[in-house]
């Protein structure tokens, strides 16, 4: 296959283009990298897929980049398939429809053909300890877990997390058309909130066993800090190893890397359903919650745990891993996408 990248950097942030620009990349990357060895061309007119080689929206300050309209101008003029990698918190929509754009939170109600929901995935050092994890036979209670902050930062996230009523923040965040309008801090907020409810609801819960350790105290995990890395992964991967299930809610963007990070583990994810795209959902055993059912949360975890047995519990568990491997990863999620986009063409 032929790629041209628009002069990508070496440094490019893009990951399906690291199969060219292979330097210093985390080894979740590896398999992608040395199992395709496509090659680069100089001319859009040679190539048989373009890739934008930024990220449009900087995943740090969400700033837009602007120029992507002038790499989708050039593609159309040769009638070449493109393709945008938009992932990041943001959701705010970018309307190309001539390329295939990566997006990370969704809302169902609103995704567009040409978007495609792309997986978060962890690094190496976090998988290789995920992939280890055995599936722990039924016990009499299901086993819940959480690993992560319920910490606001901002003042209007905090607003969202503190002042808002909870009957504010499930309406808005059902509903992708009213989350969509509101400012990205208070989305924050509204989600920590949600967030925080979720587990105390299921630690007052005695038909269930909670697993929830909070990491507020500890740095947060994007500071530059590895020892505070490596501390919070340690946690994650201690507290799923306890847990039949994954309480995964939304952050500031519409999805939770906790989700594909309970499938790598063989756990089943228990979703707060926030209008979230789920790639493969129809492969996954996942237990879906809606907002409005939040009070009721523990009725759902225990309703699937109750109306399974050891071997279908464990076979779910298998299942989520399996699915995983074959069309998450890196390798098979990013491999798959890039023939899809050359099929058929000559």
């Amino acid at each position: 296959m032929k790629i041209y990248t628009f002069n990508a950097p070496v440094d490019t942030r893009v990951e399906i283009l690291w199969s060219l620009r292979s330097n210093n990349r985390d080894k979740i990357f590896d398999n992608f990298i040395h199992q395709n060895k496509y090659t680069e061309v100089n001319s859009i007119q040679e190539c048989d897929l373009a890739v934008y080689p930024n990220k449009v929206f900087h995943p740090e300050t969400l700033n837009f980049d602007r120029s992507v309209f002038t790499a989708t101008k050039k593609a159309e003029q040769y009638n070449k398939p493109l393709i945008i990698d938009a992932t990041s918190d943001s959701d705010v929509f970018l309307n190309i429809p001539t390329a295939k754009i990566l997006r990370c939170g969704l809302y169902k109600s609103l995704k567009q053909l040409f978007e495609i929901e792309c997986p978060f995935w962890s690094n190496y050092r976090t998988k290789k300890s995920l992939d280890t994890l055995i599936a722990l036979p039924k016990k009499s209670k299901p086993a819940i877990g959480f690993c992560g902050t319920i910490s606001s930062i901002g003042k209007l996230s905090q607003l969202g997390k503190l002042m808002l009523p909870s009957k504010v923040a499930k309406a808005v965040l059902a509903e992708g058309r009213l989350v969509h309008k509101v400012d990205i801090r208070l989305r924050e907020g509204m989600s920590l909130k949600l967030r925080t409810l979720a587990i105390n609801i299921l630690s007052l819960d005695t038909r269930i066993e909670s697993h929830f350790d909070i990491s507020d105290p500890h740095k947060s995990y994007y500071l530059k800090n590895e020892i505070n890395q490596q501390l919070l992964e340690n946690l994650f991967v201690t507290n799923t190893s306890k847990c039949d299930y994954i309480l995964c809610i939304r952050g500031t963007g519409n999805y939770s890397g906790r989700f594909y990070m309970a499938l790598n583990a063989g756990r089943i994810p228990v979703i707060l359903d926030t209008d979230v795209v789920i790639p493969f959902e129809d492969k996954l055993h996942i237990v879906k919650v809606p907002v409005q059912s939040l009070e009721n949360i523990g009725d759902f975890v225990l309703k699937h745990f109750e109306q399974t047995t050891d071997k279908e519990l464990n076979a779910m568990k298998v299942q989520n891993r399996f699915v995983y491997n074959q069309f998450i990863s890196p390798e098979k999620f990013l491999t798959n996408l890039l023939q899809s986009m050359t099929k058929g063409r000559t």
